[in-house]
């Protein structure tokens, strides 16, 4: 694995979790509409994958490749 691996994997982990975060918000705010606890338990599933997929850590490989800050 080199620095660009590491730049994409990031990258990737980062837009899956843009990309499901509408999505969750959608399905919360129709789901609060509709029936709003039986709903919102719907969303926090999605919104918490959103939230760890965007603030997901670097892997150990990739920490090892780029300097200290």
């Amino acid at each position: 694995m080199n620095k660009t691996d590491c730049a994409k994997e990031k990258l990737s982990s980062r837009m899956v979790g843009f990309i499901i975060l509408p999505f969750a918000l959608i399905l919360a705010f129709v789901g609060f509409l509709i029936v709003p606890v039986v709903g919102l338990l719907f969303a926090v599933p999605p919104l918490l994958l959103a939230v760890v997929f965007i603030a997901a850590p670097e892997s150990r490989v990739c920490r090892l490749l780029t300097p200290s800050r």
